[in-house]
């Protein structure tokens, strides 16, 4: 083990990471809904897709809660607002939230490692690399739009 990491932070940072999927699945169910209703059928099933896969990412979070029979209730799911209509302020909260599971995830198999926990570790690994997968799409939506303009990559996603 390593001096300063203790497996209740492991614990705490899985009840972290949980909170963060759970707020994206709600905000990503929610604007995969708004898109489909603006007519960006396409843009709207990969927002709905990505919504599926944090709903599965936060069904792991909460399996590996429940093996360590540690409470996660109350979930804290009040993520902060995103601007309809508003499609670069979407993407960009979309980014900034990828990243704070990325985040979470990292300190996560940091933490379960000091402490010898190579399953928690290993569990968060893919979990990472979705994250890392939502980071380059956002950015890469984001330089689509910086390179062709908004009107045209809106245009596409119809």
């Amino acid at each position: 083990t390593v001096e300063g990491y203790t497996s209740e932070m492991v614990i705490d940072l899985l009840k972290k990471s949980l909170n963060i999927h759970w707020q994206q699945t709600t905000v990503l169910t929610g604007q995969a809904v708004h898109l489909e209703r603006w007519g960006y059928k396409k843009l709207a099933a990969i927002i709905k897709e990505d919504a599926k896969q944090e709903h599965e990412h936060a069904m792991i979070n909460i399996s590996r809660l429940e093996f360590f029979d540690a409470d996660y209730q109350p979930l804290t799911v009040a993520p902060p607002s995103w601007s309809r209509h508003d499609m670069v302020a979407l993407i960009k909260y979309n980014l900034n939230s990828v990243r704070e599971a990325a985040a979470a995830e990292k300190a996560t198999i940091t933490a379960a490692r000091a402490v010898g926990d190579e399953l928690t570790a290993n569990i968060m690994i893919p979990l990472l690399q979705g994250s890392e997968d939502g980071i380059s799409l956002y950015e890469g939506f984001l330089k689509l739009i910086d390179q062709m303009g908004i009107d045209n990559f809106l245009t596409l996603q119809a």
